[in-house]
């Protein structure tokens, strides 16, 4: 009997265990995860979840009794200790495991920053279950916080601090908020909803070290000779991928493991999905992307594969962030954009922000609008957005409207 075995528990690992079911595969399927926890949701963490009082068993993504329904073995603190690919079987910290096909859905981990009083008392990250618990429980007792890094997840978290009423500061090697993940309007517009929140930045700011306080972070020294207090830090600052071990089974890896356009590594039965697959796009070009989105897509495309069935195409790119009372969402590559157009009036504060390159759309950014994100996705999927001097004169009108008047 063929059978798959999924080495990690997240959104991906999970939805291509689900997927193959629902996809008619008959055969043994095996979910490995190094984590102690039933799989669970990552997003809310930093949201409303680290707010509240509520359990892990709210961020629940499927419970044992969906496996077991599912006729899928979940294996929990297992950890992968080899792969004999000429074999085929995967040795674990439970035993030895046959497969026939192997998905590495390994995810990706905090970037870690060499500082002194890194690891004080009071000094966070938050990407795991149990990182954000610790950081939960430390939070009831702050009086001050620095976030260190102002993109998703250092945003979103200093959010919820300053609706605590605590005072927070946000610390940001380059210019601006989300640098490499928004546009420079909406990262000026979503600057200003954090500060009308409480939240304070420091920009072109380089943390130099950490320092205490009777044991515990008492303040960050950044690199022009200023600091900010704080009794609780937040780290986030961008993430590397997980699975740089798979060299030691002849697999490539280079931030990423290497596959190819049907996600599949050198060995034609691994493949490699989500945070920690280094996947050529549709340009050809080796691209690894951070969403859960992301993640759903190899998923399913993977799940069909394995089955036997036809293939969907790859979707557009897509992301989402929920911090300081606004809904930001984002598809297409920003990478790729040389010209911006603001479509629909900011007072409004619903509007689109849309980024062309040759004339040609290739990602958009939507503020509390998801209509319009929707719009956004559908024009990419279809190739059938106006042409920038289309949209031009009547992009006041919001990106909606604007394309029915030009219809």
């Amino acid at each position: 009997m063929s059978s798959v075995i999924i080495v990690g528990g997240g959104h991906g690992g999970v939805d291509v265990a689900f997927g193959l079911r629902e996809r008619g595969y008959t055969g043994r399927i095996t979910v490995l995860d190094k984590s102690g926890f039933v799989p669970y949701e990552r997003p809310p963490m930093s949201k409303s979840w680290i707010n509240g009082a509520c359990g892990p068993e709210e961020l629940t993504l499927r419970g044992h009794d969906a496996f077991s329904g599912a006729n899928i073995e979940l294996m929990l603190n297992c950890e992968v200790l080899s792969i004999d690919r000429d074999s085929k079987i995967v040795e674990t910290s439970n035993g030895s495991l046959d497969y026939s096909t192997l998905v590495l859905a390994l995810g990706s981990s905090p970037r870690q920053l060499r500082l002194s009083g890194a690891a004080l008392a009071g000094v966070h990250h938050l990407h795991t279950l149990e990182q954000a618990t610790a950081l939960r429980d430390d939070l009831a007792s702050a009086t001050s916080v620095g976030v260190i890094g102002a993109g998703f997840i250092g945003l979103e978290f200093a959010s919820s601090a300053a609706k605590r009423g605590l005072p927070v500061t946000v610390m940001e090697t380059a210019g601006r908020a989300m640098p490499r993940t928004a546009s420079e309007f909406t990262s000026g517009y979503m600057r200003a909803r954090h500060e009308e929140g409480g939240t304070n930045f420091r920009f072109n700011a380089t943390v130099q070290e950490i320092t205490d306080q009777s044991g515990r972070v008492g303040r960050v020294n950044l690199s022009d000779g200023t600091y900010v207090e704080a009794d609780l830090v937040v780290q986030g600052v961008g993430a590397i991928a997980n699975g740089g071990w798979v060299t030691d089974f002849g697999l490539d890896f280079d931030n990423g493991i290497v596959v190819d356009g049907t996600l599949r590594t050198k060995d034609p039965d691994i493949f490699a999905i989500g945070d920690c697959a280094r996947f050529l796009d549709d340009e050809g070009g080796g691209t690894r992307l951070e969403s859960v989105g992301n993640a759903a897509d190899h998923a399913r495309r993977v799940a069909a594969t394995i089955a036997g069935i036809s293939v969907p195409l790859p979707d557009v790119p897509w992301f989402w962030t929920q911090q300081a009372g606004v809904r930001l969402q984002m598809a297409g590559r920003i990478d790729r954009v040389e010209e911006w157009l603001l479509t629909g009036a900011v007072e409004s504060n619903s509007f689109s922000v849309l980024g062309w390159r040759n004339n040609k759309l290739v990602y958009g950014e939507s503020i509390n609008s998801p209509s319009e994100h929707v719009t956004i996705r559908k024009l990419l999927a279809e190739n059938t957005a106006p042409t920038l001097s289309e949209l031009r004169p009547a992009a006041e009108m919001g990106l909606k409207a604007a394309i029915k008047f030009l219809a």
